[in-house]
């Protein structure tokens, strides 16, 4: 269901997308494990969609949204906003460095807990122009959040606690790109 929601929005951002005579400020960013999950895989901090706006020629504000849910297991629900600036641009390529807020709320059914991720993104953007309107890209970068978690079980023993990690991310993973 979720694979044919993406197609979709995909199908319709091609068409508006060839509408010429406009700048391309918005883009629309998804995740290449969700539209052929065979060749690309990404792990479970990435975003699923990610919406980028030119605020200037070389700044976006960006906001994406992430959701999992698999029956009876696991729900994920999250919400990320940040800023990227473009700092060189050489033929097809360009560079970025930006910064992301991430809010993240995961349920875990089997194990009755809540969980609800707060992080911070920098990250380094790499993205290739295939055409004034398709693009790909990738977004490694680092991973900084703290996790409060939530037992909700009716267990005599509490297992509330919170978590601070960090890690790389993103690394290795592919978005495909419509501008428009």
């Amino acid at each position: 269901m979720t694979k044919k929601i993406i197609l979709s929005i995909s199908l319709v951002l091609l068409i508006v997308s060839n509408i010429k005579g406009q700048e391309n400020k918005n883009q629309i960013s998804i995740n290449a494990d969700n539209i052929i999950p065979a060749l690309f895989t990404s792990n479970s901090d990435a975003f699923n969609l990610i919406y980028r706006r030119g605020i200037k020629s070389d700044r976006h504000l960006r906001v994406g949204l992430k959701y999992f849910y698999e029956e009876d297991n696991e729900f994920n629900l999250g919400l990320k906003t940040g800023l990227d600036k473009r700092f060189k641009v050489s033929k097809k390529w360009s560079f970025y460095y930006g910064m992301d807020f991430n809010l993240i709320h995961n349920e875990s059914f089997s194990s009755e807990r809540k969980y609800l991720e707060l992080a911070l993104s920098p990250f380094f953007r790499v993205e290739f122009s295939i055409s004034d309107t398709f693009s790909i890209s990738t977004e490694p970068g680092l991973y900084f959040k703290i996790m409060p978690i939530k037992d909700n079980d009716n267990s005599p023993i509490d297992n509330s606690k919170s978590i601070f990690s960090s890690s790389l991310s993103n690394i290795g993973l592919i978005n495909f790109n419509i501008s428009f």
